[in-house]
């Protein structure tokens, strides 16, 4: 089980101590989770901000995987065109890393910085805590704070520093996406936060953000996605096969959820070597997190909260025929989970 460490830990932001952790470093690589999602490159762009004017840091924002969805490429165009994709970095010169919406060993490749001799010395977080974070110098992880955007809202406002305009708008959209507009996981530091950001948020940024061009291929792929999905009483599940980037099974998981019937949803699929997996839930008993991780147990790295998880499978070859064992693999252990038969599925549409 990757997450073994409390799911909760309980923080008292320390300016003095972080202060203290960065300050013989002069260039800082600040690193978002593989394959971002906006409250993950929103909180790296507050993160940058904070370091370049109240520490005096270069600061370098960067990131490893792919940003396939439309609204999230959309919104790096639009407002932080300064993302830098890891293997495009020029001069690998850094003191210190900084971790934002991930962890030592989760949702990050520790070999990254290993390789550059590069320690993390802060990470920043709201998922659930990994006993690895113990040893990184600074750490604040508070996993019932709705999205990591709404902590770094309260780091730029206890350091006394006002966010630019591109900054509140992706923090806003941040905590607008993880928490679903605060209808999910939201407790009152989410409110206070967005309540301070949207007076300062561009709602025509915003818009376009969430109205972004879509490609042919994105109808073929959801076509296909849909045409896959079986219900299994208040569970509905999709699988892709071979993706066009990891964050569609976030997508359609999301989606599928919406189905009037469905509490929980499955997504899964394959790309570059690795099957990745979604899960949804509106089950105020359930926890998507546990479920995903006591189903995936050895073959893979798993985690999340109550309400949204995810897993990665790694693949020895990455082809069809392997994705179908893992598939199948992972379907029984779901039915067995839930007391349902493979037969007793139905197809969403016919």
């Amino acid at each position: 089980m990757l997450l073994s460490g409390p799911d909760r830990q309980t923080v008292q932001p320390d300016p003095k101590r972080l202060s203290e952790v960065l300050d013989a470093v002069d260039r800082v690589l600040v690193f978002c989770h593989m394959n971002p999602d906006p409250d993950s490159i929103a909180s790296g762009l507050a993160m940058k901000h904070l370091l370049e004017r109240r520490f005096g840091k270069e600061a370098v924002l960067t990131y490893r995987g792919i940003i396939g969805r439309a609204q999230n490429r959309q919104m790096v165009r639009l407002l932080v065109p300064e993302l830098t994709r890891f293997t495009d970095i020029d001069e690998y010169d850094f003191g210190a890393a900084v971790l934002v919406d991930a962890q030592p060993q989760f949702g990050f490749n520790q070999e990254d910085l290993e390789e550059l001799d590069v320690p993390v010395q802060v990470c920043i977080d709201h998922h659930p805590f990994v006993d690895s974070t113990a040893s990184v110098p600074y750490h604040d992880v508070r996993p019932d704070v709705g999205a990591t955007s709404t902590i770094m809202t309260s780091y730029l406002r206890l350091f006394s520093l006002e966010p630019t305009q591109a900054v509140a708008t992706a923090l806003y959209y941040g905590i607008r996406t993880d928490t679903l507009g605060l209808t999910r996981r939201t407790g009152d530091m989410d409110r206070e936060a967005w309540e301070y950001l949207l007076p300062i948020v561009d709602h025509e940024i915003i818009q376009a953000i969430e109205a972004p061009p879509l490609s042919r291929e994105y109808f073929q792929d959801l076509r296909d996605a849909i045409e896959s999905a079986r219900i299994y009483g208040n569970l509905v599940v999709s699988h892709l096969g071979k993706l066009p980037y990891p964050d569609m099974v976030a997508e359609i998981a999301d989606l599928l959820l919406k189905l009037e019937s469905a509490s929980w949803s499955v997504c899964m699929g394959w790309f570059d070597k690795l099957t990745y997996v979604s899960v949804r839930t509106e089950d105020p008993e359930g926890d998507a997190g546990v479920f995903v991780r006591e189903v995936v147990r050895e073959m893979g790295r798993a985690g999340g909260h109550n309400t949204m998880a995810a897993a990665r499978i790694p693949m020895a070859d990455g082809s069809p025929e392997e994705y179908e064992r893992i598939r199948r693999e992972l379907m029984k252990r779901i039915l067995e989970k839930i007391s349902v038969a493979e037969e007793e599925g139905v197809q969403l549409v016919a």
